[in-house]
This record gives C-alpha cells, sequence and structure tokens, in this order.
C-alpha cells in the first residue's frame, strides 16, 4: 500500500498523508472488521495534538525522492552536512517542492533516518489538524465502510469512539 520511502528519510504518513490515510481505510474496509478493529492500534502514532496533513496528489515516496534531491543538488545529504544546515536555521529548515508547490519542514531525526520531513504551516495542500478529530474520522469511515450507516449521524460516531 505505502511505497517504500528511502532512508534517510523519516516521515510518518500515519501523521501527515491524506491519501495515505483514504488507501489505509480503503484496505481495512476491504480486508473486514478484523482489519478496522486493528486500526486504532496503527493510529497510535498520530498522537494526540495539532498536526499538519498534506492533501495534495504526491506520494509518500515521491515526497520522499524529491526532498533527496534537493539536499543532494545542495550538498546537504550527508548528517553532517545535514546537521550542519539545520543548526543555520534554528533546528529546522523549509524546502519547497515542484510541481505542487508544497513546502516540507525537515528536521533532525533519528539513527538512519536522520532527515525528518512533515508538511510546513499554512502551505499548498496542507490542513492544520486535531489528531483526535482525524482519528475519529478515520475510525468511522472505516467502521461505515464495513457496516454501512451515515458517517455524519453524531450516534454512530459516539458508537465508533466508543467502541474503537
Amino acid at each position: 500500500m505505502l511505497e517504500f520511502v528511502p532512508e534517510p528519510i523519516l516521515f510518518n504518513a500515519w501523521k501527515h498523508h491524506a491519501g495515505f490515510l483514504r488507501q489505509s481505510v480503503a484496505a481495512a474496509v476491504s480486508d473486514g472488521p478484523v482489519a478496522v478493529r486493528q486500526l486504532p492500534r496503527q493510529l497510535a502514532v498520530v498522537g494526540d495534538e495539532l498536526m499538519h496533513l498534506y492533501t495534495g496528489h504526491l506520494s509518500p515516496r515521491t515526497i520522499a525522492l524529491r526532498v533527496l534531491d534537493q539536499l543532494r543538488a545542495d550538498n546537504r545529504q550527508s548528517l553532517h552536512s545535514f546537521r550542519q544546515w539545520l543548526a543555520t536555521g534554528a533546528g529546522y529548515q523549509v524546502l519547497t517542492l515542484a510541481p505542487d508547490g508544497s513546502c516540507w519542514v525537515v528536521r533532525m531525526g533519528e539513527s538512519d533516518r536522520y532527515v525528518h520531513v512533515h508538511p510546513g504551516r499554512r502551505t499548498p495542500d496542507t490542513r492544520r489538524v486535531r489528531a483526535n478529530v482525524l482519528k475519529t474520522a478515520i475510525m468511522v469511515s472505516a467502521h461505515v465502510g464495513v457496516h454501512g450507516g451515515d458517517p455524519l449521524d453524531v450516534v454512530l460516531i459516539n458508537h465508533v469512539r466508543n467502541e474503537y
């Protein structure tokens, strides 16, 4: 489902990529009730804070490859040069990707995945969302996909919140 995101990129598609979330819901619905029941465990990585969700058409792999291309072109792909570059920007930098003009914040990641990428604030194809609202919407969509119902029905929404 999710294309491979190469090292050294760290990209949490569960938190930051609407297309990945749509694919994940569709896969869970296709696989049935057991798969829907497994979604909350997978959604744990979303956390419970405000975050930014990319809604554009670039895949996670394409985003990663374009970030790597820019780092390579500017001679910032090595850990050492990347770390030095981040230090000049208070610990982060922003890259704009062609062709959609989306902006991506890069920060220090972990070990082999040291280029932590997430959508920028107030940028094209990015929406600020509350994690708990997003998790509820995902679970309601998956539940309705398997069991039917109106995803805007408040009683159903509360039922799904309690069940999952």
